[in-house]
């Protein structure tokens, strides 16, 4: 009986994803990608993932609060410094954060 329902709950949740894939696939085509609508759609993911990023740097929880704010800013600021001057490459910026972070780590004694 148990494994029964756990079918039927995992062919439901398969039903339920791919009905609203197959109706994307066949209303994709009247869509325009330059649409008012879209860019909007794409502003607001950006302002929520900026957001997220602020506060779990100004606000973190856990480990990551114990640091002081500005060993978790200066690396971000290096971040968009090796970003905008080496051709504005993401990896480039990821890079330059990371190291920066973990080198302040290092420097200070905090061992990861």
């Amino acid at each position: 009986m148990l494994e029964s329902s756990a079918w039927i709950f995992f062919l439901s949740a398969v039903l339920a994803t791919y009905v609203w894939r197959f109706a994307a696939v066949m209303i994709s085509h009247r869509i325009e990608a330059n649409h008012p609508i879209f860019e909007w759609f794409t502003c607001l993911a950006y302002g929520i993932i900026a957001a997220l990023v602020a506060r779990t740097l100004i606000l973190p929880t856990g480990l990551l609060a114990l640091l002081p704010l500005w060993h978790r800013l200066l690396p971000m600021a290096l971040a968009f410094v090796g970003f905008y001057l080496l051709g504005k490459r993401l990896w480039v910026g990821i890079v330059f954060g990371e190291s920066a972070f973990i080198a302040l780590l290092w420097l200070n004694g905090i061992e990861m």
